[in-house]
């Protein structure tokens, strides 16, 4: 009653112990040419399977409880099936790597498994929707996440003007090291984007009331300058800013603002449905924009020429991240959620996108990060874990609880190994990934 995996585990149910109608399972297990035994009660592993399922979906059915004292033959039974589940589990690597399931088998004690570390934790007054890191600082984007606080603070702010509160926030902070503040400003309409110009030391950041702020730091990182401009009436998607040029997405429409020349404003139709998401490439000097039908749309600038239009025939795409050094977009779909890569490189040059990988996801996941030296993807999920896949496999091989609430936002710092987290449940964390997740194995680095 064993399953070996590629680990080399086995664990097999293989006798059982009674005193004074207490009755034990012996659990062998075998690892890397070493082996012991636990001694488990029923209770004992469904205990296990409760905080798993708290972790995890789709678990394998647990043995029903019974009632009535078990006769021999049926000890015997419950053998075969907690055999079964126990193996079950052991065949999924994210809950092999597990704490929960390697506390349970006291597996580190002789196959070592380095897990994530957090090493700080900020807590906020409101939740985390958008984070922007850079050698220097880091900027928080704040929102009012309960939609009856949202509605009470603009009718209050309506009606009572002198007590006036805001509806979202930005802070930004000396570079992970949250006991400097910078700079904050606070709003009164919701934020629903910023992104951040190295170059320019500048960013921008769009409302759901069309306008977007445009706001320039000086050589301390405070705000030198600060400029508005009205876009649309609609809610602002996305935003990018090139050079001193703003690039909005609302309803199907792309709108080009110049910072410099005010009346310099562009209106371009890209297809005809609600656009979701704008990115920009500056190697390729091109902007990336999908629609809620799952269609992508690669751009030249300055002239917004579509060079390509991807059909993913997905729902709901959320986010996108490109790979500059493998050509690689990555297209996360909320519901159901999966992540498509395809070469956008060939298909500019080809005239279409072949889709190289596609990974389903059985969380509904709500951001995504890249590593291209590990070969991993971290996911961040509504039920506040992160799991983190091998893209080479297509599964996931670890998961962790990082947050109570969803998780809005993934920035992982290749250069430093740690992931910074942002969350519905008001904080900020950072996680510092090992260079290598066993004792022995090579670094994690990947080929894909």
């Amino acid at each position: 009653m064993s399953n070996k995996n590629n680990t080399q585990i086995k664990i097999s149910v293989t006798s059982f112990t009674q005193e004074k109608y207490i009755t034990k399972y012996i659990i062998a297990i075998e690892c890397s040419n070493q082996k012991w035994q636990i001694y488990k009660r029923y209770s004992e592993v469904e205990e296990i399977h409760n905080k798993l399922h708290e972790l995890f979906n789709d678990l394998p059915q647990f043995p029903k409880k019974q009632l009535f004292h078990l006769n021999r033959s049926e000890i015997e039974f419950r053998m075969q099936q907690l055999d079964n589940y126990l193996n079950q589990l052991l065949s999924r690597k994210e809950i092999l790597n597990s704490v929960i399931f390697r506390d349970f088998l006291i597996l580190d004690q002789y196959d070592e498994f380095l897990h994530p570390i957090q090493t700080q934790h900020k807590i906020l007054n409101m939740s985390l929707k958008d984070i922007h890191e850079n050698d220097n600082i880091t900027l928080l984007l704040l929102y009012d996440s309960s939609m009856m606080a949202r509605i009470d603070t603009y009718i209050n702010n309506i009606l009572e003007s002198k007590k006036q509160s805001p509806i979202s926030t930005l802070i930004c902070f000396s570079q992970n090291d949250f006991k400097q503040k910078l700079f904050s400003k606070e709003f009164l309409k919701a934020l629903t984007c910023m992104n951040f110009n190295n170059t320019e030391n500048a960013f921008a950041v769009g409302l759901s009331s069309g306008l977007v702020y445009y706001y320039r730091l000086d050589e301390k990182y405070t705000i030198d300058m600060e400029e508005q401009f009205q876009l649309a009436q609609t809610k602002i998607q996305g935003c990018v800013l090139i050079q001193r040029d703003i690039y909005a997405i609302t309803s199907n429409f792309l709108k080009i603002q110049n910072t410099k020349k005010i009346q310099e404003q562009q209106e371009i139709p890209i297809g005809q449905h609600d656009l979701t998401n704008i990115i920009y490439n500056s190697n390729r000097n091109l902007i990336v924009i999908s629609n809620n039908i799952g269609e992508i749309y690669l751009c030249q600038v300055p002239f917004v020429k579509i060079g390509l239009k991807v059909s993913t025939h997905s729902t709901q795409i959320i986010q996108l991240l490109i790979d500059n050094e493998r050509n690689y977009l990555m297209a996360l779909n909320h519901d159901p959620s999966h992540i498509i890569i395809f070469d956008y490189a060939k298909g500019l040059q080809n005239g279409f996108a072949q889709i190289k990988t596609n990974i389903v996801i059985k969380n509904k996941s709500l951001c995504f990060e890249w590593s291209k030296k590990r070969g991993e993807i971290f996911i961040g999920n509504e039920d506040g874990t992160i799991s983190i896949w091998y893209v080479q496999d297509l599964q996931p091989f670890y998961v962790f609880k990082a947050h109570s609430k969803k998780i809005n936002k993934i920035i992982w710092n290749e250069n430093k190994s740690f992931l910074l987290t942002g969350s519905d449940d008001e904080s900020l964390k950072i996680w510092y990934l090992p260079k290598k997740w066993r004792i022995g194995q090579a670094d994690n680095f990947s080929t894909f």
